[in-house]
This record gives C-alpha cells, sequence and structure tokens, in this order.
C-alpha cells in the first residue's frame, strides 16, 4: 500500500510539474459591453428604419405619379366626351348658324390646353388638340362654302375625326393599369 501511495504521489508531483511551465492560451475574443451592444442595436435600428422610410417614399412618389396620369387621362377623356356632344349639335345646326358651335368648340379646345400632363398625356393632348384645329378649321370653312359640303371642308372634318379616334385611343393607352 506504501507503493501505490508512494506512486501516486509521484504521479501527482510529476504531474502538478508538468502543468506548471505551460499556461493557459489567452483568448483573443473580445466581449462586447452592453452599452457597446446597445449601440450597434441601435445603428441596426436605423438602418432599417431608413430603408423602410425609402421604400414608403418610393412608394407614395409612384401613387402620386399614378394619380396624376388617371387625373390627366379622366380630364381629357371628359373634354373629348364634351367634344363629341358639340360635333353632334354641330351637325344639327344649319350652316348659317355653325357659328355659335364653332365658339363653343374652340371653349372647349382651350380647356384642353389647361389640363394638367404628365410626358405620357402630353402626347395625347398634343393630339388632341390638332384635331380640334384641324376641325374648327374645317367648319370655318364649311360656313364660308356653298353647295353640298363635299369639298375642302368635308376633307378638314375627315382628317380631324380620324386624328380625334387616334387621340383617343392615345388616351385610352395613357391610361394606368
Amino acid at each position: 500500500m506504501k507503493r501505490i501511495a508512494t506512486l501516486v504521489l509521484i504521479s501527482f508531483v510529476a504531474t502538478l510539474f508538468g502543468c506548471k511551465d505551460a499556461t493557459a492560451p489567452k483568448s483573443e475574443i473580445r466581449v462586447e459591453t452592453a452599452s457597446e451592444a446597445a449601440r450597434n442595436d441601435d445603428r441596426a435600428i436605423a438602418v432599417r428604419l431608413a430603408e423602410q422610410k425609402a421604400a414608403v417614399d418610393e412608394a407614395y412618389a409612384r401613387e402620386r405619379i399614378r394619380e396624376l396620369r388617371q387625373r390627366s387621362v379622366d380630364a381629357l377623356r371628359a373634354i373629348s366626351i364634351r367634344w363629341d356632344q358639340t360635333l353632334d349639335e354641330a351637325n344639327r345646326t344649319f350652316r348659317t348658324e355653325i357659328a355659335g358651335v364653332i365658339k363653343k368648340l374652340q371653349t372647349i379646345k382651350s380647356d384642353t390646353e389647361s389640363v394638367e400632363v404628365d410626358s405620357c398625356t402630353n402626347g395625347a393632348r398634343a393630339m388632341l388638340a390638332s384635331s380640334m384645329d384641324t376641325t374648327i378649321e374645317g367648319l370655318n370653312i364649311f360656313q364660308s362654302e356653298t353647295g353640298t359640303g363635299t369639298g375642302p371642308s368635308a376633307l378638314k372634318l375627315q382628317l380631324g375625326s380620324d386624328t380625334l379616334y387616334a387621340a383617343q385611343r392615345e388616351i385610352n393607352a395613357c391610361a394606368p393599369k
């Protein structure tokens, strides 16, 4: 038993002396303090909030553009309807009394030029105004003509009508989906 105790004692002393020289490796991992962690969390929250705000601002801007375009399309469609109704009135009016209808058409044309437009509806408005100019010019020629109205006035009126249909297609193409 003495031998066992001596052996255990020797192994214990050897282990003790063997471990004495070896020091534990130092850890290079830096531990974040509570205040640093809070600052980092605040920074991360600020970044996420900025990203969310940018996304909301972008969506708002897209919606404003869509609303402006829709208002422009609606206004141009309403003017086109008024124009068609006044042209129907012109078809029922005698040549000698057409000056009053031409005045109404000129008023509608000036309303067209006051409509707020964007890049898409600007072309449609210009085409609509061109159609109106051509039609008014054709009616002025018709008013001064004699006969059946198959001369230059008919050509102008047909051109105005064709351009009007093209303008209406352009207006419809600009409508937001």
